[in-house]
């Protein structure tokens, strides 16, 4: 039995943040309604690349779940949604605020339908405040929050991070608040109101330099070897590829130095302890430039392996993907040939479903009729629906 099973959760929710945290929920065995608007969730839309014609960014954010399409502003929308509510347990959203107020769909509208409804919001900064109105997406967030200053060297411009951070792990940190929620909910019978916030989301990536803000007084130091750790960084080798290779403690330094070459280190005042690697890191990262310049990455990399030292390759995504240890994390599922899902990080032995038997993500409206005629609509009904524009079903 799945951990979830029994809970029906309503996405209203667009392109990654939200549809990231109900597909957990999808993976542990909730039964996830996607809400769409009559022209698709934004999301489908949100490329290149496409898998068909629907967004790879939708296709990894929504399997496990039932698509049904209408206009929640609409008379009609909000009779279906008030139906639909009531057989719910959880709703979600990541409507701004303004749009929620204008059309009833904040928390205490909806709980006037289900008491016990677990109403889950993400906003980018907050339903309330100065900023509740600001829209912003994840880059903006970045920028907004210092990370673009916290990536690169001292002399770079400002650097965003080329992948959505916020958005998924808000999606996880998403999936965390609501599987809380849930378990009240299943022990006292309570629904509630739950808030993530993008920019709290980042901020806790950045927790570590706002922490060095505050107690040196300074800006954070900006260097891609982080000064906690010497070293800590990805090198060039003799054969122009990258490899990484970290050294946490002095145990490791002293493996490290005889891995290199240079057993003397080991008793060198400025290298024996991290704090004067620390300090001499500049001096230290020029040595080191020079005698990984002596030997391929390959070489490099199985070396300290051997000397038990966390270490691998810079890989490009397909080289990522001709590792077959790397490759074997991914599944091939069998109704979306050609392109690898990702499971979620934490793997349950039991309860939680695997994704090649969950369905794929549904087509845009692939549901409508069925979940219409579930919640008490007849034939003639769902076909005047349909007549009226007021619904889309893809059959």
């Amino acid at each position: 039995m799945a951990v979830l099973e029994g809970i029906t959760v309503l996405d209203l929710s667009r392109l990654i943040a939200g549809p990231y945290a109900t597909m957990v929920l999808a993976d542990l065995g909730a039964r996830v309604i996607k809400v769409e608007s009559l022209t698709g969730e934004d999301g489908r839309h949100f490329g290149p690349p496409f898998y068909g014609d629907v967004s790879v960014t939708f296709m990894t954010c929504n399997r496990g779940k039932e698509s049904i399409s209408f206009d929640v502003r609409t008379p009609a929308g909000k009779e279906i949604l008030a139906r639909l509510l009531r057989r719910s347990q959880v709703v979600v959203h990541n409507f701004r605020p303004d749009f929620v107020e204008q059309h009833g769909l904040g928390y205490e509208e909806l709980r006037r339908v289900n008491p016990e409804i677990i109403y889950y919001a993400v906003t980018s900064y907050g339903e309330t405040g100065p900023y509740r109105l600001k829209p912003a997406v994840d880059s903006v967030i970045q920028g907004v929050a210092g990370a673009f200053y916290a990536c690169g060297e001292e002399q770079d411009p400002p650097i965003r991070i080329g992948l959505p951070i916020v958005d998924i792990s808000a999606g996880m940190c998403g999936a965390t608040g609501l599987l809380a929620a849930i378990m009240e909910y299943q022990k006292t019978g309570r629904g509630q109101r739950v808030e993530l916030t993008l920019i709290d989301t980042m901020l806790n990536f950045l927790a570590g330099k706002i922490g060095e803000t505050a107690v040196e007084g300074r800006p954070p130091l900006r260097e891609i070897n982080l000064p906690i750790a010497v070293p800590s960084r990805h090198f060039r080798a003799a054969d122009g590829a990258y490899f990484s290779v970290s050294v946490v403690n002095n145990g490791a330094f002293k493996r490290f130095c005889k891995v290199i070459g240079r057993p003397e280190w080991i008793e060198d005042s400025r290298f024996s302890g991290n704090p004067g690697r620390i300090a001499n890191r500049k001096t230290l990262l020029a040595e080191l430039a020079t005698i990984f310049a002596t030997r391929p990455a390959q070489e490099w990399v199985a070396a300290f392996d051997a000397a038990d030292i966390p270490t691998g390759p810079v890989n490009t995504v397909p080289q990522m993907l001709q590792d077959p240890v790397l490759r074997g994390r991914l599944v091939e599922h069998p109704q979306v040939p050609g392109l690898p899902a990702i499971g979620f990080p934490a793997q349950l032995s039991q309860g939680m479903l695997k994704i090649e038997d969950m369905p794929p993500p549904p087509r845009m409206g692939q549901h409508t009729t069925a979940i219409l005629k579930e919640v008490g609509y007849g034939d003639h009904e769902v076909a005047r629906l349909v007549a009226q524009g007021a619904v889309k079903a893809s059959g």
